[in-house]
């Protein structure tokens, strides 16, 4: 029993140590993969940390190589710098004299208009004072003075007006309305109405102390007025309308005063007055006037101008001229003697002005002595000569095609947004160094438009020869009527002085609007289209004035480039008929030719000058003599060709000959060209020169062919310039010179 017990002990530890080691060899196993697993991963450590140290390095090494860089970028910077700050410095003292000028002559002009705005502020202030130290003081002496000095003159001054004349012999009367300050004595009154003839006039006597002193007599509608009030009245407005009072003029404010109150006290004023009826959208009706004439200058309240549109036999109508916000009915209205007239003269180049000739450009006043009616007679058949000088635009499709003379009238015809403006504008432009001194007006168009138009001239140099007459959309409808009248005598003052004058009229399809609106408002019967039935006279008196005038006359000339924009293409509209039949060509811009690409659009088979090869350079009218017929086929055949694939080698030779002229035609915007390089281009093309060459070589083969041409033969120019037309030697230079070009083109 013990034994068997002992060996079931032994069993048992001998089974529990076998347990253990089992799991001593797990533990075994267990702790030795994790030793290895640490292991490895201090040795992948290492490997990372020895990475590391080489990346460091690397890193140290990119930062020093990048440290080098800069230093090194920095130097040159720095050298670069130094170069551009002495070429900067250099330009930025230049640009700096250039401010500092333009801020002097912008400070000079600003002192001159406070100074011109305190005079005037000053001069209406003491007549003012004036007036009130007038009216209260104790002048007794001097007022009597100037009721003798009135009766003494008005003896010479009075005179029966037509309207007074008839009023007489009509009612045997005339009624005649004296106002003085103080009762006129007895002695008085009858040295008066012997004067003015007691049989037929009654005569009446009225104290009026706002008069101050002097007499103010009315006879019908002529007033003869020597008071005081009138006096400091007109040298109010005098000093309102016009800035006269300067430093050159006068000295002081009250040298002015007391000159202008020397000069008006010692002479009577005589003049016609009337009122304003009816008042509205920029006409009125004024009764009284009776003498007045058409198209006369009437002057209303506030320095506002108007000018005589009908004449009826109780009222006359008048259009005003200027903003009329300030008019009201019953307000007095005056006569001036004169004709509507603006100024003229070299003062006004470079200048944009209004319809009236007043500046709306900031430049100051426009100091000249010169006016001239805004419609006056056009020039007579015996004082003009034939149209026979070209007028060259720039544009090779219209100097070869419908070539424009000096003094000619060419109508500028299509719908909107066909280029009719820029044919106007390039045709200035290339007047530069031509003596020619140019005038476009704008009617009707924006106010961001007319200055594109004037900075667009100014960036090319055309604004040292050239006056803008602005006649703006927000203006009243008489000021777009009266533009073109306005710039038409600008021009005629140049052409009287022997110069050569172009001058746009942009366009007159909306002055004919605004007339058509004056005609209508006024209660003239309207016609076709509501157009009254004058509106044919509207425009012929304008353009009639254009004209190349004989040496007798003065030897100048006046181009008329007048714009009309149709309705779709309608040239058979009413104001379009009307200017074609009164102009000696158009030149006809076609929409679907615009919008393909060929600019200018012109219409080869309606544009026409009916001046023709008379104002055209010899060698141009001899390279292009057959080109409006060839033109003219290939727009022809070009239409039917598009219907049918089978052409026979004649038709396909024209359609491609053509093809290259119509290219060589296009043209860009203000880039005018020489004579002699039109001829060039043409003469190229025109001789199949450009047959060979595909159509979109055509623009750089012309381009490199006149810088060729007029390198290797200089005097071609000065012999197209002459007038005559080219020889056959130099025709065989020329064909020489092409010829060796397009070997190397």
């Amino acid at each position: 029993m013990g034994i068997l017990w002992k060996i079931v002990n032994f069993i048992i530890l001998f089974g529990a140590l076998y347990f253990i080691c089992r799991k001593m060899n797990l533990f075994d196993k267990m702790f030795g993969s994790r030793r290895r697993g640490i292991g490895e991963e201090i040795e992948c450590s290492e490997k990372a940390k020895a990475q590391a140290k080489a990346l460091g390095e690397d890193i140290d090494k990119a930062r020093a190589e990048n440290e080098e860089r800069k230093q090194q970028l920095l130097k040159d910077a720095e050298a670069q710098a130094r170069a551009d700050g002495e070429a900067i410095a250099a330009s930025g003292e230049e640009e700096a004299k250039s401010l500092i000028a333009n801020a002097e002559k912008s400070e000079d002009q600003l002192m001159a208009q406070m100074r011109d705005r305190v005079s005037n502020d000053a001069v209406r202030r003491v007549a003012q004072i004036t007036a009130e130290v007038l009216r209260s003081g104790n002048f007794e002496n001097s007022k009597q003075a100037l009721n003798d000095k009135f009766i003494e003159q008005i003896r010479e001054l009075v005179s029966a007006m037509p309207s007074d004349i008839l009023n007489m012999n009509e009612l045997k009367k005339l009624d005649i309305s004296i106002k003085s300050a103080q009762p006129l004595s007895d002695e008085e009154m009858k040295k008066l109405t012997q004067i003015i003839c007691e049989t037929f006039i009654s005569c009446h006597n009225e104290v009026d102390t706002d008069v101050i002193g002097g007499v103010r007599m009315q006879v019908g509608d002529t007033v003869y007025d020597g008071t005081l009030a009138h006096t400091l009245d007109r040298l109010s407005q005098d000093v309102e309308d016009n800035t006269r009072q300067s430093d050159s003029q006068m000295r002081s404010i009250a040298d002015g005063i007391k000159q202008q109150l020397e000069k008006v006290n010692g002479d009577i004023d005589v003049f016609q007055t009337g009122e304003v009826l009816t008042l509205g959208d920029g006409i009125c009706r004024v009764s009284g006037l009776a003498d007045v004439m058409a198209g006369e200058m009437l002057e209303f309240p506030g320095g506002l101008k108007g000018m005589v549109q009908d004449l009826d036999k109780n009222n006359v109508g008048v259009v005003l001229l200027g903003p009329f916000g300030h008019l009201q009915e019953g307000d007095s209205v005056r006569r001036t003697g004169r004709i509507v007239e603006v100024p003229v003269g070299d003062a006004l180049v470079g200048r944009v002005v209004d319809a009236m000739g007043s500046p709306i450009d900031g430049k100051g006043p426009i100091k000249t002595d010169s006016f001239r009616p805004v419609e006056s007679p056009a020039p007579s058949v015996l004082a003009r000569q034939p149209v026979s000088v070209p007028m060259q635009t720039g544009l090779k499709a219209i100097d070869a095609l419908v070539p424009i003379g000096r003094g000619q009238r060419e109508l500028i015809i299509g719908d909107r947004q066909t280029g009719k403006t820029a044919i106007a504008l390039d045709a200035i432009i290339n007047q530069k160094g031509k003596d020619v001194i140019c005038i476009y007006v704008a009617i009707g168009q924006k106010e961001s438009t007319v200055a594109s138009v004037v900075e667009k001239l100014r960036s090319h140099g055309a604004m040292d020869y050239t006056i803008v007459v602005a006649a703006t959309a927000s203006e009243p409808a008489p000021m777009l009527y009266i533009a073109p009248y306005a710039g038409a005598a600008m021009g005629e003052y140049f052409m009287y002085k022997g110069k050569d004058v172009l001058v746009i009229y942009d366009d007159l399809s909306k002055q004919a609007a605004a007339y058509r609106e004056l005609s209508l408002l006024l209660q003239r019967p309207p016609g076709r289209e509501a157009y009254p039935g004058d509106v044919f006279y509207l425009h012929s008196r304008l353009l009639e004035r254009a004209a190349r005038l004989n040496e007798e006359s003065g030897g100048g000339s006046m181009t008329a480039l007048p714009i009309i924009e149709t309705q779709a293409g309608d040239i058979s509209a009413y104001i379009p008929t009307n200017v074609i039949s009164i102009t000696d060509g158009q030149i006809f811009l076609e929409s679907d030719l615009f919008h393909s690409g060929v600019r200018p659009a012109i219409n080869v088979g309606l544009s026409v000058s009916r001046v023709g090869g008379a104002a055209q350079l010899g060698a141009m009218k001899q390279v292009a003599g057959r080109l409006r017929v060839d033109l003219a086929q290939y727009r022809e055949l070009a239409s039917f060709a598009q219907f049918g694939s089978d052409l026979d080698k004649s038709t396909r030779d024209t359609l491609h000959r053509g093809a290259r002229m119509t290219e060589v035609l296009k043209q860009g915007q203000y880039a005018p060209m020489s004579a002699a390089d039109q001829v060039i281009a043409i003469f190229a093309v025109s001789e199949g020169y450009a047959d060979d060459l595909e159509l979109s070589d055509i623009a750089r083969f012309e381009s490199e062919l006149i810088d060729y041409v007029n390198r290797s033969y200089p005097e071609f120019q000065d012999e197209v310039l002459s007038g005559k037309k080219l020889s056959a030697e130099q025709q065989a230079k020329l064909k020489e010179c092409i010829v060796n070009f397009k070997k190397t083109f």
